[in-house]
Order: structure tokens, then C-alpha cells, then sequence
């Protein structure tokens, strides 16, 4: 049973409808649908379950965990260092903290939100990275617990390939797979990720993350049951002065 199906039929009601703002604007297969939103729920959770194990879940979703893990780990350092008005503009150029309101400027937004002002004092504020959104969006009722939906940071990297190693100072000294590892960690990833994006066993990579990480050139940050290993500053070093000459590594 997926947890789609555990929506109240009553959600599926409100939710279509703040979505499309008006009855007329249904489509028509939504407008037989509502009019039996238990039917319309199965159909719904189980299309979206088939979709999931289909397309998503072996391939796509490990990379895509991983890239929303580094989001929520990085606007966590942000908030710690620099303040909650750091990390709420950070989520977007359209977000404003003045220090008792977040202001969200939805002059882009392709269809008019229904209200203006919502208050959320003593109810918290979740904050969800997306991969698809175009920007900062506030939720379609105003009813529901507070959220505000921004894009992931560091979205462009789901499809990169690893980098190329070729017969240089690196592989050299560490050996082709583990100069391969260190060049991919300058993003934070986990196993489960890298063992993807190299088409390896997470048992292989494993093993050469705890060679790299005995030498002082990785790190490893536990989030529940993921480690998320990244270059310590050792490993940065060796990965600059093993460029060509005249081409530097970001910092």
C-alpha cells in the first residue's frame, strides 16, 4: 500500500480544486473523476506508485536523495553561521526577512496566489528543496501547516557524469579508482550515490572511501542512516596541484 493512498478522499476534493482555482477550469477527466473521489484516489496512488518503481526509484531517486541531503545540510551551516536571515535568502533572490515577516514577491508567478498574508507565529515554517520548482512557492491553501517550496541547491549536478582520469600525478598516487572518488567528492555524496554514478557495487566503493578517509583526504557526516563523505582540505590540495598548469580548481 503506498503512502499515496492514505490521503482523505475529502484532500483530493480541496487540493484539485485550489489547484485549479474554479470548476470550470477542470480538466474533464477530473470532472468525472471528482464525482467519486475514492475511485479517483486509487487511480491516482496506484499510477503513481507504478510510476515511482518504474522510472524513479532504482536510478533516479539515490542521486536525486542525495543532492536534496546536501541542500538541507548546507542551508543547516548557513543558519548556524550566518542567521535565519542568511538562510531564507538564500532560498531565493524573491525572498525577504525583515526580522518578523518573510516576504515573497510573486510578481513572476505564472497564476495569482488567492491570498496575501498568512501568519505562521507558533506554527513553524517547513521548508521543502524541490527539483522542478522555477522558484520560492508558497503552498495552494492557505489551511494547511505552513510550507514554503524552493528549488535544490546544486539541481544542475543530477546530470553530470564522473570526471575523466587520465594517466596523471593522482591516479598515480592513489590508484585510477580512488583519484576518481576524490575528484567526484568535491560535493559532498554518499555511497549509495557514488556507486551509481561510477556503475560499481557500494560494497567496492566502500572500500576504497575508507582508504581515502584513513588518509586525512575525506571526511565522512552522518545524516540518520547516510554518511556523506566530502574532501577534507588535504584531499583539496592534492585535487589543484593535479591540474594542468594554468587551470585552477573552484575553491
Amino acid at each position: 500500500m503506498s503512502t499515496w493512498s492514505a490521503t482523505a478522499p475529502e484532500a483530493v476534493v480541496t487540493g484539485f480544486l485550489a489547484t485549479y482555482r474554479t470548476r470550470q477550469a477542470l480538466p474533464p477527466v477530473l470532472v468525472r473523476g471528482l464525482t467519486d473521489p475514492d475511485a479517483l484516489l486509487t487511480r491516482l496512488a496506484d499510477a503513481l506508485d507504478a510510476y515511482w518503481h518504474t522510472c524513479l526509484a532504482a536510478d533516479w531517486w539515490p542521486r536525486v536523495q542525495n543532492i536534496l541531503e546536501a541542500d538541507l545540510a548546507h542551508r543547516g551551516r548557513v543558519l548556524a553561521e550566518r542567521g535565519v536571515g542568511a538562510m531564507l535568502s538564500g532560498l531565493d533572490a524573491r525572498l525577504v526577512w525583515t526580522g518578523s515577516e518573510l516576504r515573497l514577491s510573486t510578481r513572476d508567478f505564472m497564476l495569482p496566489v488567492p491570498w496575501a498574508d498568512v501568519s505562521i507565529d507558533g506554527l513553524g515554517l517547513v521548508l521543502t528543496p524541490m527539483m522542478f520548482a522555477r522558484g520560492a512557492q508558497p503552498p495552494i491553501d492557505p489551511t494547511r501547516p505552513p510550507l514554503l517550496m524552493y528549488p535544490a541547491r546544486g539541481r544542475a549536478t543530477l546530470s553530470e557524469g564522473p570526471p575523466p582520469v587520465a594517466d596523471d600525478a593522482l591516479a598515480r598516487l592513489l590508484g585510477r579508482p580512488r583519484a576518481r572518488l576524490l575528484r567526484l567528492l568535491a560535493e559532498p555524496a554518499s555511497t549509495t550515490e557514488l556507486a551509481h554514478r561510477l556503475d560499481v557495487t557500494p560494497g567496492a566503493v566502500s572500500q576504497h572511501l575508507a582508504v581515502l578517509r584513513d588518509a586525512g583526504l575525506l571526511t565522512g557526516t552522518r545524516t540518520g542512516r547516510v554518511v556523506r563523505y566530502s574532501r577534507t582540505r588535504l584531499g583539496d590540495d592534492l585535487c589543484r596541484r593535479d591540474l594542468p598548469r594554468g587551470e585552477e580548481s573552484p575553491p
